[in-house]
């Protein structure tokens, strides 16, 4: 016996891949949804007609429905506003039955918008032949049917099974206020077929907080008559998910500071790709607004001269802040490393040019001017002010792309320090949680007792140093031997020379990432305070979120996203979902005896899952005639018995 679809897929593609369209591959959206995947597996053979005459952008990419005026006095309002708006009532949970303006995205792909159903009596009729039920396989042939019948049916279902003879069939059952869904209701509908009384049941209940909030509350249960709401003891999942292209203005400039660093990666690594392949070409800078150079002189002066006060008003320790108010707080805090002001200075300059030029004001005013805001961050621009100030370090110049890799390091340590502001200030978890592991056993693994080497020219001409001491890593090491395997682009990595700036691909590319994971769980922690506001639950988020290995991001567009499912307690949200109606539902009752299985899936959704044109025979009008909470409801019932 083969493990898979593909002799049926081939077998079916034969006989009938003239008069049908046949695939082998993921089961469609609607049909997960409705049956659950523990049913459809991760791929099917789907048997459909295909009709592309219709241009794709003819095609509504909503469910045409009303949106209706919201009544007075309701208590079932939109929670999806500004995170600056405070005013939003967080106790109401979303009925957008009642506003479809909000959803933007559609629930299935593309493809599925040009698949048709073939009538049911064709489909019944292939099901049937002796040669298809004989075939070798192991999983399930779907057809999709045009619905025509008096059942609505909607997918016809063949399970191939070495101990079973297994067959299912999902029909569409219109649109049903929701005080219908009683388990009266659906037990009798389970036992017309003969099933009696659910020997299990399993149920889902998903509430809608706003298009990318849900909240999942899921149980089982062996009672012949189960209750369809249980916000004591079920399983309580929240779904969050945040688009970059949708970053509200509270978080917009943390976002911006992400893509200018992304930004000046790609320009670095496309440098560097070019160079090696032989293309000779000035690095370009694509992020900045421009400054008047003189502007930009007397600012690093005076950043590098100041004598002001080092302590931060806004930050204090002892005081209570919510999420909202230190993101607000963050954006102005003080700078007080030498490096982060010279950040904001710094990526202002309008091409690779002026940034080039920027970095030679700065060299010239380290070397000459008595700094008082001596740099503490540790980065290779860092200790270049720090070795010139001291008079033991010539003056540098920056040639390729070492001016954005001095630019890219600042950035990275002065974006970071922006998050461990607001993580700490607002109390949300340990900053430690931030930092890269990696990056954290290396700076507790490093030996305690080497010696810090002094980088001068004075003895220089000296011999080697005994075995185990200090290299002294001075301007005249620059060609010492180097380890091999550190190579970067074509260069050696010579650790025992002075180095103007250092960029490894890899490093940068996981330091990006990390940074987005974080802005991506602020996000998250941000949605969660405004349309639920559950602090309880702040420090477990982070914790879920922050170790889990960051998703490599090596561009930030629009299409970009981070999808959060977290398992929380019920009690947290049992006084926001009490008296609510399920946004959707999803209840699956099970019967079985030593011939014969029966499972019966029923499943409600405030919305059609499926493409317009697919569901043109399920819209009815019914839906806008009533202001109660409406259901599309779906029927899948699956018999196998014993061979």
């Amino acid at each position: 016996m083969s493990a898979s679809l593909a002799n049926v897929y081939a077998e079916l593609t034969r006989r009938y891949g003239e008069n049908y369209t046949i695939t082998y591959g993921p089961p469609p959206t609607y049909l997960a949804s409705i049956a659950g995947v523990s049913e459809t597996g991760k791929k099917v053979v789907l048997v459909f007609k295909e009709d592309r005459s219709g241009s794709a952008y003819k095609i509504q990419h909503i469910t045409p429905k009303k949106a209706l005026p919201k009544l007075e006095g309701t208590s079932e309002m939109d929670l999806t506003g500004s995170p600056l708006k405070d005013d939003c009532l967080v106790d109401a949970i979303a009925d957008l039955s009642l506003d479809l303006q909000l959803e933007h995205s559609n629930p299935w792909k593309l493809e599925e918008e040009f698949q048709r159903g073939v009538p049911v009596d064709q489909a019944r009729g292939i099901i049937s032949t002796e040669p298809f039920q004989q075939s070798e396989g192991t999983g399930s042939v779907w057809f999709l049917c045009d619905g025509t019948d008096l059942g609505q049916t909607q997918l016809l279902q063949y399970e191939f099974n070495k101990s079973h003879f297994s067959r299912g069939i999902l029909s569409y059952h219109g649109v049903v206020p929701a005080y219908m869904v009683t388990s009266q209701f659906l037990v009798k509908q389970h036992s017309m077929v003969g099933g009696g009384a659910p020997m299990e049941t399993s149920i889902e209940n998903s509430y809608q907080v706003n298009p990318q909030m849900t909240i999942r509350c899921s149980w089982t249960t062996n009672a012949s008559l189960p209750l369809l709401v249980n916000l004591h003891d079920c399983e309580v999942v929240l779904n969050h998910t945040f688009r970059a292209g949708e970053c509200t203005p509270l978080t917009q400039d943390f976002m911006n500071q992400l893509r200018i660093l992304v930004y000046i990666r790609e320009d670095i690594v496309s440098y560097h790709k070019d160079i090696q392949h032989g293309k000779m070409r000035d690095p370009t800078y694509r992020c900045g607004t421009g400054i008047d150079m003189d502007e930009l002189r007397e600012s690093i002066n005076k950043t590098m001269t100041d004598v002001s006060g080092f302590i931060d008003p806004y930050s204090n320790g002892l005081a209570e802040f919510d999420i909202e108010e230190v993101v607000q707080r963050a954006k102005v805090r003080r700078l007080t490393d030498l490096t982060d002001k010279l950040w904001e200075l710094l990526k202002c300059c309008a091409s690779y040019k002026d940034l080039k030029v920027a970095f030679s004001l700065l060299f010239q005013c380290a070397a000459r001017c008595n700094i008082v805001n001596t740099p503490t961050n540790k980065n290779r621009l860092a200790e270049i002010i720090t070795e010139l100030s001291n008079r033991r370090l010539a003056m540098p110049c920056l040639s390729g792309a070492e001016p954005l890799e001095l630019l890219l390091e600042i950035g990275l340590e002065k974006v970071l320090k922006d998050y461990e502001f607001i993580y700490s200030e607002s109390k949300l978890c340990s900053t430690h949680l931030l930092r890269d592991t990696n990056e954290t056993a290396n700076d507790e693994g490093s030996p305690q007792n080497v010696p810090q080497v002094r980088k001068s020219l004075h003895n220089a001409v000296r011999g080697d140093p005994a075995a185990g001491a200090g290299m002294r890593k001075t301007l005249l090491h620059h060609n010492a031997s180097a380890k091999t395997g550190n190579a970067k682009y074509g260069k050696v990595d010579d650790d025992s020379g002075f180095k103007n700036s250092h960029f490894d691909e890899q490093e940068s590319l996981e330091r990006v990432s990390k940074l987005f994971q974080i802005h991506c769980t602020l996000e998250h922690l941000l949605m969660i305070h405004i349309n639920l506001n559950l602090p309880n639950v702040y420090s477990d988020v982070c914790s879920e979120l922050l170790k889990k290995a960051p998703k490599i991001v090596d561009a930030i567009d629009e299409n970009v996203n981070d999808v959060m499912d977290i398992q929380l307690s019920a009690l947290y949200v049992r006084e926001h979902l009490e008296g609510k109606e399920p946004y959707s539902r999803h209840i699956s009752m099970r019967s079985h005896n030593k011939f014969r299985e029966i499972k019966t899936t029923f499943y409600f959704n405030s919305e059609n899952i499926c493409p317009p044109e697919l569901a043109k025979c399920f819209q009815c009008d019914d839906k806008e005639m009533v202001k109660e909470r409406t259901y599309h409801s779906w029927l899948y019932r699956k018999i196998r018995t014993l061979k």
